[in-house]
C-alpha cells in the first residue's frame, strides 16, 4: 500500500517493510478514531447502532460471567444486561470500555498491517477477537470472585491493575503468536 512511496525515500527493504507496517497500522488506527468520532454524534443512526452493539455485547458478557460464577464457582447472584451482583457484594457494572472493543479493533489492525497470508489473517482475526472476549469474561469472573472473597482495596487493585495487566498480557501474546509463528505459514 505504502511501498512505492517508501521506495522513493530509501532503498533499504527492511526499513521499507517496517515503515509499511507502521503506516498501514496508523491508517487503520486513524480510521478507528474517525469511526469513534462518528458514533459519538448523538441522534444519528450510526450512534444508535453503536449503542445497541455495546448493550448487546455487555449483556452477553454479563450472561457468560454470571454463568461461570454460578455454575462453575457456585456463587449465588443476580445479573442483568450490565450488572453482576454476587450475594453479599455491591456487584459490578460492565461499562463500554470494559467490553474490549478497542483492543479487538487494535488487534485486527495489527494483524492486517503485519505481513502474512490473507487466508491466515481471515481465520486468525476472528479467533483472536473471540480470545479477547473470553479473556474479558475471565477477567470479570475473577473480579466477581475477588469482590466476594476479599477486602474492597483488593478488588480495586485487581480491577485497576492486576487483571488489566493480565488482559493486555494475553493480548500481547496473541500478537506475538501471529508475528512469530502464524504469519510465516
Amino acid at each position: 500500500m505504502f511501498t512505492p512511496l517508501l521506495k522513493k525515500l530509501t532503498p533499504n527493504l527492511q526499513l521499507i517493510a517496517v515503515g509499511n507496517f507502521f503506516l498501514k497500522f496508523f491508517f487503520i488506527y486513524a480510521l478507528w478514531k474517525g469511526f469513534s468520532f462518528l458514533v459519538a454524534i448523538e441522534g444519528t443512526v450510526l450512534h444508535d447502532l453503536w449503542i445497541s452493539l455495546n448493550n448487546w455485547l455487555a449483556a452477553k458478557m454479563a450472561q457468560h460471567t454470571a454463568f461461570l460464577l454460578k455454575s462453575v464457582l457456585g456463587h449465588e447472584l443476580i445479573f442483568n444486561r450490565r450488572n453482576v451482583i454476587i450475594s453479599g457484594t455491591e456487584g459490578f457494572y460492565i461499562a463500554n470500555h470494559c467490553l474490549g472493543i478497542a483492543p479487538m479493533v487494535i488487534f485486527a489492525g495489527l494483524i492486517v498491517a503485519y505481513p502474512g497470508k490473507w487466508l491466515q489473517k481471515i481465520w486468525y482475526i476472528p479467533v483472536g477477537m473471540f480470545c479477547i472476549y473470553a479473556i474479558n469474561v475471565v477477567r470479570l469472573v475473577a473480579l466477581g470472585a475477588t469482590q466476594e472473597c476479599c477486602a474492597k482495596i483488593f478488588f480495586e487493585l485487581a480491577h485497576s491493575s492486576v487483571y488489566l495487566l493480565f488482559s493486555y498480557g494475553m493480548f500481547f501474546l496473541l500478537v506475538v503468536l501471529w508475528m512469530n509463528f502464524l504469519s510465516k505459514k
